[in-house]
């Protein structure tokens, strides 16, 4: 087999390479960042295609956790071989996550935890804190190879953690750790092995200043699933939310609380979404996140401006879309607001997409506007258009279903055909009607 050897230089910042020694790099404009790169190129082997009927899926199959959440966001369970990357400000608990996720194998799973951000006697002390009664075997170092050339090590591990990417460098890549070139060529590694010996890996990553992964944007094409962890409103509440998944769906997320023991499943976050008494201003809905359903309070606050330009503060809700709900309610219902500051919280400050909650934003508004007391065991839910009608929504028998199950009576949905459920449903065809409920 024919071997050729290439030599280029590579910018040490951004990547970019060049047969030559250049000064400055072309690409970021940065000085002096080029150094000379070897690689060895090898002809592969004459690969013989398949057709789709030939191909087995034997060694495909996933790790189920001990965790319905956990199960939930990796599509049904973590697919072996894969390539998993978790990202999330800092602080936001990706470690505690990880160690989370290893609590919730089970026993005959082995775990390799490799961590370049802390020393053995640290992951001791957060192990002891967290975990209960489960040993896996963890490597402490900066450099990738500590990791790969131990043969007999990775044969005998199922899942492997890194903690983080951006602080592994490599002893055959001059750069420094985090660089482009130093995590491209680890991916890489890591791809090849994860592939060939069917482990899976879980790599944690940095969010940066503009709430993108840390590193090349490479990072997230190469792996197979990416799983952003943030902290909600509240802010002992952890929320992960799927952004990539090939093997299942990217609509799926889970809530975690943090506490002294780690990061604990919620399965019903309607309790803490939900108060217990009728308010002002506030309007209770149910959205959809994947199969799962949440209930949920859309509060508002309107009065007087004080000021030259009223203000409008959404908190959960895209601001356009709460402008345009805005135009709806002066066209449609004749309430002026104009001169008036608008303020709308989504319950422990869940972001929602959701269209469905069009009308309860309305209904809240309206309400704070008139003072009027919405009762508890009321529910909205359609969209609204911009000629006042609602709309069908997606997933209808699934949300009032669960809102029956948390004790609402009485159910305002879009004028569509017959739903079998025990709660009193009320169909609205214009938002015009609202007047009447208000």
């Amino acid at each position: 087999m024919s071997k050729k050897e290439n030599k280029s230089f590579v910018c040490s910042e951004c990547g970019f390479k060049s047969v030559k020694w250049l000064g400055r790099c072309p690409e970021c404009g940065m000085w002096d960042t080029f150094i000379l790169e070897k690689e060895e190129e090898k002809r592969p082997d004459a690969i013989k295609p398949l057709s789709v009927d030939e191909i087995k899926l034997d060694n495909f199959f996933r790790i189920k956790f001990f965790d319905n959440s956990l199960n939930r966001i990796f599509g049904g369970g973590l697919v072996k071989g894969s390539l998993v990357l978790l990202a999330g400000n800092p602080g936001a608990g990706k470690s505690t996550l990880s160690l989370k996720i290893i609590e919730k194998l089970p026993d005959d799973i082995n775990v390799l935890y490799f961590s370049s951000e802390e020393s053995f006697q640290q992951i001791k002390m957060r192990t002891d804190r967290v975990l209960k009664n489960k040993n896996f075997k963890i490597i402490s170092s900066n450099f990738f190879e500590d990791l790969v050339n131990d043969e007999n090590l990775l044969n005998s591990v199922d899942l492997i953690i890194i903690d983080s990417i951006q602080m592994v460098g490599s002893e055959r890549i001059p750069t420094i750790a985090g660089s482009p070139t130093t995590v491209k060529y680890i991916m890489g590694e890591l791809i090849r092995i994860a592939k060939k010996k069917n482990i899976s890996v879980i790599i944690i990553g940095h969010i940066t200043k503009d709430g993108s992964v840390a590193g090349p944007k490479t990072l997230e094409h190469l792996v197979d699933v990416i799983l952003y962890l943030d902290t909600l409103q509240n802010e002992n509440l952890r929320i992960l939310k799927s952004n990539k998944n090939r093997f299942g769906s990217t609509d799926e997320m889970a809530i975690f609380k943090m506490d002294e023991g780690g990061l604990t499943s919620i399965e019903n976050i309607d309790k803490l979404n939900l108060s217990d008494s009728d308010r002002v201003g506030r309007a209770i809905s149910c959205t959809v996140e994947g199969s799962m359903p949440i209930a949920l309070e859309i509060e508002s606050l309107i009065f007087y401006s004080k000021y030259g330009v009223p203000q409008r503060v959404p908190t959960g809700i895209n601001i356009r879309r709460m402008q345009m709900l805005v135009g709806i309610c002066e066209k449609y219902l004749g309430v002026g607001f104009g001169n008036m500051d608008i303020f709308i919280n989504v319950s422990n400050g869940i972001s929602i997409k959701d269209p469905q909650i069009d009308l309860p934003v309305i209904v809240s508004m309206v309400s704070s506007f008139k003072n009027k007391i919405i009762s508890k065991e009321s529910a909205f839910i359609g969209e609204v258009g911009l000629t006042g009608d609602l709309r069908a929504s997606g997933n209808l028998d699934l949300r009032i279903k669960h809102l029956e199950n948390i004790g609402i009576k009485k159910v305002y949905i879009p004028d569509v055909e017959k739903i079998k459920t025990k709660v009193e449903v009320v169909r609205i065809k214009n938002i015009k009607q609202i007047k009447e409920i208000l």
